[in-house]
């Protein structure tokens, strides 16, 4: 089979984003099962040799097209339009090249701004969406700026869905989210957990080795990754565990505050932690993948606050290497972590709530090294790109055979 993938940016590694993870994982496993794939990428910012053996990497803006007379007025009235309507055709382009050279099978793309909608419009294969993150669900209830830019991407971002041969998701909760929203059947929708490969057993988390007195939150400084939510628990845990710390790693994109104030994450402390705690709070910034994954086993447990998720890199890659860890019973979460069985579960807006189920790993290591070994074996055994890869074919397989009987 020939399958054609968009991934945002290539090659992964150096920053943190979930769809580029995803395909890190699953591209190689469907070339190790026998298939040819193609990236597709508006973002090539390197070659990566050793990705380049397994499969062949499309850098679309080769297919961009010099502007027109008519694209600069869109560009003038609409510049959101103008981008939107440059970067369909330069997949569209891409994939017509594909299909006619290469004989192209299949295309999966994520539902981002709608961009499915003009290649499914061809007709000339099947087009899979897969629900990585519909900004209704995961951007207009944070979003601090509401605009009509943003209604508009999620129009286009539901005839792209609604228009997809197969609609995939990593989680059960957004496809019902997407239903509801756009009053869509998506009959033939399916749930395809993301695929991460665990550690070997000898590589994960130890008690014996980790540092105790440490906590890890990874994820952006917003509303949506709940920032604010883990400092207030951690007011609370270091005025009962003197040698207790946090550690926090993310993008700084800004935490809201009264009045429509947008603080800084030095900013947020400063106004919101007392000052003798604040020496026991260190902020990395954004750090690799790669440099993240060798800390993760260093720290005793990882906090994940977020208010809403759809099937978090954040959550699986704590399961991978069997970090004890403590997240929010939000959107697809639920759908990995079963409280007290693989990890601790916590509601959204809680503080209090965080606080103590950190007091509870806290003050019981054993119960922390069981979750953490349970979670670890759970994705070794559920999320393996092979077994992902082969969930992943079947659903192409039903999408061309479909294809071929509606053509």
């Amino acid at each position: 089979m020939k399958i054609a993938l968009f991934v945002p940016s290539w090659p992964p590694g150096s920053m943190a984003n979930g769809i580029v993870t995803y395909v890190a994982y699953l591209a190689p496993a469907l070339r190790q099962l026998g298939h040819q794939v193609y990236l597709l990428t508006h973002e090539l910012t390197t070659h990566d040799q050793n990705s380049g053996k397994d499969f062949r990497t499309i850098d679309l803006r080769r297919y961009a097209h010099r502007p027109t007379v008519r694209d600069r007025i869109v560009f003038r009235i609409s510049p959101a339009t103008a981008l939107f309507n440059r970067a369909s055709c330069s997949i569209a382009a891409a994939i017509g090249e594909l299909v006619e050279n290469e004989k192209l099978d299949v295309l999966e793309m994520e539902e981002s701004f709608g961009w499915s909608l003009a290649i499914s419009r061809l007709n000339l294969l099947p087009v899979i969406v897969r629900l990585h993150g519909p900004w209704f669900v995961n951007g207009r209830r944070f979003d601090y700026y509401g605009s009509v830019i943003n209604r508009r991407r999620e129009k286009r971002e539901g005839g792209g869905i609604r228009d997809a041969q197969i609609v995939t998701s990593p989680s059960a909760n957004v496809i019902q989210a997407v239903k509801d929203y756009y009053s869509l059947n998506l009959r033939e929708s399916r749930v395809i957990p993301n695929p991460i490969q665990a550690a070997f057993e000898r590589d994960t988390w130890d008690l014996a080795t980790c540092c105790e007195d440490t906590l890890l939150f990874v994820g952006g400084i917003d509303r949506r990754k709940g920032t604010d939510l883990v400092l207030r628990a951690f007011v609370s845990l270091a005025t009962q565990y003197p040698r207790l710390s946090l550690t926090v790693v993310g993008p700084d994109r800004g935490i809201p505050g009264p009045a429509g104030k947008i603080f800084s994450f030095e900013e947020f402390v400063r106004a919101n932690v007392p000052e003798w705690i604040r020496p026991r709070i260190e902020y990395l910034g954004p750090v690799s993948n790669y440099d993240l994954m060798s800390l993760r086993t260093k720290y005793f447990a990882t906090i994940v606050a977020s208010r809403y998720e759809i099937m978090p890199y954040s959550v699986l890659e704590a399961m991978s290497l069997g970090c004890p860890l403590i997240a929010t019973a939000v959107g697809g979460i639920p759908e990995l972590i079963t409280d007290h069985r693989n990890g601790l579960l916590v509601p959204s807006e809680d503080p209090k709530a965080i606080t103590d189920a950190c007091h509870k790993l806290l003050s019981d290591k054993a119960l922390a090294a069981r979750l953490g070994n349970r979670a670890w074996r759970d994705c070794r055994d559920l999320y393996s790109p092979n077994n992902i890869a082969q969930q992943t074919l079947a659903t192409y397989r039903l999408a061309i055979d479909e294809f071929k009987l509606r053509s």
